[in-house]
């Protein structure tokens, strides 16, 4: 299954632009400006708890989401911060939701395309129970905002380290976005080969640790 092994099923790589347009007065009183303003792709999302999700801890922020727990807990801000919790937590529902929920699960998680139709028929295939042993389960300590594009439809990409094993060892992993009325996963297909990497260090990572 993705998000434990070396290779994630979940990111297409996503060409972006970090820049929002807004209006600001030019010297002629007749003439709008439009200038950029940076989003802040940096910041962790704010005010975070942590929960159990079938053996794994998953992060969630009364700010940024989700904030319907329905079956599937969806609902989170259209801004970075809110894609980071998507990120993670679509993650860790393609991997370890049960069989009585998981078509349920994909169509609130993904959004449509080749590569949820692929992971679709695969996970047909296999069945998944039970939670994961707490010495298998990964860990969540950091991410990074690669691409944020925002929009009517709002794209994002981000990398999310993970900590597995004893020793531990770090993988980051790329997930691709798409605002869809929520953040949605778009699955790549295996033709696509998107793999995990190993990570020596955290430079350049926002750290999402949970605090003891």
């Amino acid at each position: 299954m993705p998000f434990f092994g070396r290779r994630s099923a979940a990111a297409l790589a996503l060409a972006a632009t970090v820049t929002l347009l807004t209006a600001s007065c030019g010297s002629d009183p007749d003439t709008v400006d439009l200038a950029p303003v940076p989003v802040d792709t940096i910041t962790a999302p704010a005010n975070l708890t942590w929960e159990n999700y079938n053996g794994v801890r998953l992060p969630r922020s009364i700010t940024d989401g989700p904030t319907d727990y329905s079956a599937v807990p969806y609902g989170y801000t259209n801004t970075p911060q809110g894609a980071v919790l998507a990120a993670i937590r679509g993650q860790a529902y393609l991997a370890l939701t049960p069989d009585s929920m998981w078509g349920q699960m994909v169509s609130v998680v993904t959004a449509p395309g080749p590569g949820r139709d692929e992971f679709a028929a695969n996970r047909a295939l296999v069945s998944v129970a039970g939670s994961v042993p707490p010495e298998q389960a990964p860990k969540f300590v950091a991410f990074k905002v690669t691409d944020y594009t925002p929009g009517e439809s709002t794209t994002a990409a981000v990398d999310v380290v993970q900590e597995i094993g004893s020793p531990p060892q770090r993988f980051a992993y790329p997930v691709a976005l798409q605002w869809i009325g929520d953040w949605r996963l778009v699955l790549p297909t295996a033709a696509e080969n998107i793999d995990a990497r190993p990570v020596e260090n955290l430079d350049g990572f926002t750290l999402i640790e949970e605090k003891k």
